[in-house]
């Protein structure tokens, strides 16, 4: 079965989201994105890409390498909510690069967008607030939205990842007619109380890279 890390972070993601890297104005990470290729595929990795935040251009440096394709982390926000969240893409064009910086500002536009390219992606780190803000009710319409969830990230907190995954894995289809009525959403997918997971590393400076994977 083959093997890639499906979250993983070179120098050209853009700022970081950590609030001490950016008061000390630090980058995201230091990362090479070549010399994460040969790390990556000596660490047993089957396939290679780099999701770096929004942004592709670490990705474009290794494209004519072996056994890659393009991939980034999105971020996003719902309607008029300051809450910040991310989903990783992945196998996508420069073009379809483009056409997601147009829509993500809006997590529906941006989920449509997706399933309508059959773009494959998962939701990131589900229960962790990138900036503080995420609540109950995100997680709940994130449940209906999306099918796909990161449910091992090797930079978090492992009780995170486990509690993600348990969470999930409660669901019932009378659960989800519940979240439904709540939010006046119907959910995107067929079975959307069966998720399915994803692993990454979140690496950012090449120590832990496929330390997770898929």
């Amino acid at each position: 079965m083959s093997r890639c890390d499906l979250h993983i972070h070179s120098r050209y993601s853009a700022r970081s989201e950590e609030w001490l890297f950016r008061r000390l104005d630090f980058p995201d990470s230091y990362s090479d994105p070549k010399q994460l290729h040969e790390q990556l595929l000596k660490r047993g990795m089957d396939y290679v890409t780099i999701t770096d935040h929004d942004a592709i251009a670490g990705c474009l440096k290794i494209a004519h390498l072996p056994r890659t394709f393009i991939s980034e982390q999105v971020t996003t926000y719902f309607p008029n909510d300051p809450c910040k969240l991310h989903i990783l893409v992945w196998g996508i064009s420069e073009e379809q690069h483009r056409e997601i910086e147009g829509v993500r500002d809006n997590i529906f536009e941006l989920q449509r967008y997706l399933q309508t390219t059959q773009i494959a992606h998962a939701v990131a780190h589900p229960l962790y607030s990138i900036n503080g803000k995420l609540e109950a009710s995100h997680l709940e319409q994130l449940t209906l939205l999306f099918k796909h969830f990161e449910g091992i990230n090797g930079l978090r907190d492992a009780l995170l990842s486990d509690l993600a995954q348990t969470l999930f894995k409660q669901l019932t289809p009378e659960k989800i007619d519940e979240l439904a009525n709540r939010h006046n959403l119907a959910p995107t997918h067929a079975d959307p109380w069966k998720k399915i997971f994803v692993g990454g590393s979140d690496d950012h400076g090449g120590q832990f890279a496929a330390s997770a994977f898929t």
